[in-house]
């Protein structure tokens, strides 16, 4: 009998460990080569047809930034494959502005450090994945999508 019940308990605490495993963590951007000023509008992202697509938007931050660098950290991202989009307010007007074409005017940035060509980026360009308790992604601004940096 009091095998069983130890043999009980011991599944018990099994079964609780299992539950209890942190499938969360938080994810930090560091953006850097900020050369305007103006407020970053970071958005992340699940996998979607349409990226960055707000519809996909899984989280937000709009962070003043100042300097060369900014860093901004989503708290409780649930694992899984993201992307990041950003841009740089810098009008504060909160909307990307874009040009001929529907050329951003505006400074942007996409994990991976993803850099357009022609058209916009792709999800699958710009997809990490989240796996850790605490993650950092790097993500260099793009300033002119015409050449510079």
């Amino acid at each position: 009998m009091k095998a069983n019940i130890i043999i009980l308990f011991c599944l018990g605490l099994l079964i609780l460990s299992g539950f209890s495993h942190e499938d969360r963590g938080s994810l930090t951007v560091t953006i850097s080569n900020i050369k305007k000023t103006g407020k970053m509008h970071i958005g992340l992202y699940s996998k979607g047809d349409k990226f960055p697509d707000k519809k996909y938007q899984v989280k937000g931050l709009i962070s003043e930034c100042s300097g060369a660098q900014c860093t901004v950290t989503f708290d409780a991202v649930p694992y899984g494959e993201y992307a990041i989009a950003i841009f740089q307010d810098v009008n504060d007007n909160n909307e990307l502005d874009t040009g001929f074409f529907g050329i951003p005017s505006e400074p942007v940035a996409f994990s991976n450090n993803f850099r357009p060509k022609f058209g916009g980026p792709k999800f699958d360009e710009c997809r990490f994945r989240m796996e850790n308790p605490s993650q950092v992604e790097k993500i260099e601004l793009i300033n002119s999508l015409f050449g510079g940096s």
